[in-house]
Parts: C-alpha cells; structure tokens; sequence
C-alpha cells in the first residue's frame, strides 16, 4: 500500500523531500556538505543579504538609472537578479544542511532535534541583535519610505530582513555543526 506524501505547512517541507535530504539519497548536492564549504555559503549569503538590504539606501543609483526607460529596466534587472542569486543561496543552503532547521521532530531523530532547537536559539539572538541595529538604523540613519520611486526606499531592506529571518537558523546549523 503507497504511503502519500505528507506535506508539513507550518515548515514548509514534505516527508519525502526531508528524508531524502537526511538519507543522501540526493549525491548531487555531496559537494555542498563538507564543513568548510557550509560556512563559504554562508559568508556569501551574509554579504548577499547586505548588498540587498544596501539597496534601500543607494537613491543616487536609482535616480541614475531612472531617468529613462531603459536605465529602469536595466535597474531592475539588476535587483531582481540580486534578489535571485539570494534566493538560489538560500535553497542551497537548505540543501546544504539536509534541512535539518526546517523539518518536524517526526521526522529527525533526538541529536537532530537538539541542534534544530539550539540553531533557532542562536538564530533568534542574532536576529535580536540585528532588529536593534535595524531600529538604530531607522533612527540616526537617512530616513526611508516604503516604494518610493525617488530617494531611499526601505523595500530593499523587508525584503533582506525576510530572507535574513527566513534563512538564519540554517545558516546557524551550516555554521556550527561538524558533520551534517
């Protein structure tokens, strides 16, 4: 009798997807397990996710290339492909990590459990930090709008804060852990 294929809403991850990650039933991705090469993906995630969140505060660049048409779209092809390259980072990072951080307790054994909660311990706390360098931002930076078409638009900045939240307790687990 064929078992159906769970899907956990609240992680966002399906039974049959999580444990061929945590089986290596998947050896395309063997390259990205090794330690070392964890913790590059998550350096370049980090500088990632700055370089989107520096896009709010770039309006010379953006009134540069807003002054026609064409500037426009090669501007937004531009962030659109920061945005991406984001985005395959993250999902290689998930990779990376067996989706250790984003899978139910049903579905790890006890040691994977303890280091999905410590990750999302350690995760929030630099979350923390980072919302109290947000908020110290928003106060003593140059001031931000949200969509706006001239000057400092803030949508750059939710949109790397979103990725940042999403995408920090596998960065935590990529980081710290020896053998995944």
């Amino acid at each position: 009798m064929s078992k159906k294929n769970k899907f956990y809403w609240f992680e966002g991850v399906t039974e049959e997807g999580v444990k061929a990650l945590l089986s290596d039933q998947n050896p395309k991705f063997k390259w990205l397990r090794p330690q070392r090469n964890r913790r590059v993906l998550v350096v370049l995630m980090a500088v990632g996710l700055v370089l989107m969140a520096l896009g709010s505060y770039w309006p010379a660049l953006k009134s540069e290339f807003g002054s026609s048409g064409a500037s426009l779209v090669v501007y937004s092809i531009v962030a659109i492909s920061v945005i991406f390259v984001v985005l395959v980072g993250y999902l290689l990072l998930r990779i990376s990590v067996r989706s250790i951080a984003d899978a139910p307790d049903e579905l790890l054994d006890e040691r994977q459990v303890v280091v999905r909660n410590t990750s999302y311990r350690y995760a929030y706390y630099a979350m923390g930090y980072l919302l109290l360098g947000l908020l110290l931002l928003m106060f003593f930076g140059p001031q931000l709008q949200m969509f706006q078409s001239e000057g400092n638009d803030g949508s750059f900045l939710i949109i790397a804060s979103l990725f940042a939240y999403s995408s920090m307790p596998s960065m935590v687990v990529a980081w710290r852990e020896r053998d995944i």
